[in-house]
């Protein structure tokens, strides 16, 4: 019963969605500033509780060519750039600013996450042209499968598979898999028991 009544939310949600997020899928070859792509984004993000979450999830999966399942953006995150990537499961906190990346399966993120495009998203190099004029250079930033990111941390580079990065910390450099992180910048603390390293229930 609970599932289909989850189902039956999400059609609803797709239904509701259709008349905003179908025109934005359709004019993003128009769209090369992805300034279309951010207002949507910005309104979508001010839907409020459980209703918020489905018709986010709808809009996001028409507007972003997505076919993950289950996964959840909370109030006030905003998307900032096409091309990017959500797995199944995934859940992205509140007011988090999502820049281009790949987030894949089951991953958390905290509230108040900044996931930068790259360390390179502004030139500054000229000093006779202001900086906000400047050309720089988005990167794709992975946040590797099982990853859980802190509240108000600072995603700049490439995030293993099964990392932890503790609350407040800023990601500089990619990241090896399964260890703990923290700090600005952001350091191995410790490694995590990778899943076939685990004992089984009778070695326990």
């Amino acid at each position: 019963m609970r599932r289909l009544a989850k189902a039956l939310a999400s059609i609803l949600a797709r239904v509701l969605v259709a008349p905003a997020a179908y025109p934005v899928a359709w004019l993003a070859p128009l769209d090369g500033r992805h300034a279309l792509f951010q207002l949507g984004s910005h309104l979508m993000s001010l839907l409020p509780g459980l209703p918020g979450v489905y018709l986010r999830r709808e809009y996001y999966k028409v507007v972003l060519g997505l076919r993950s399942k289950g996964f959840v953006i909370e109030f006030g995150t905003i998307l900032a750039q096409r091309g990017t990537e959500i797995g199944s499961n995934v859940y992205i906190g509140p007011f988090c600013n999502i820049g281009l990346s790949a987030i894949e399966d089951d991953v958390l993120l905290g509230s108040n996450v900044d996931v930068v495009s790259g360390k390179h998203t502004h030139s500054f190099d000229r000093t006779d042209v202001p900086i906000r004029e400047q050309e720089g250079v988005l990167k794709k930033i992975r946040i590797g499968r099982g990853s859980w990111i802190g509240n108000k941390s600072v995603v700049l580079e490439t995030v293993g598979e099964g990392c932890v990065v503790g609350a407040g910390s800023v990601v500089t450099a990619e990241t090896e898999p399964w260890v703990v992180l923290a700090g600005n910048p952001a350091r191995p603390i410790r490694p995590r028991v990778r899943p076939s390293a685990a004992p089984s229930p009778r070695e326990r």
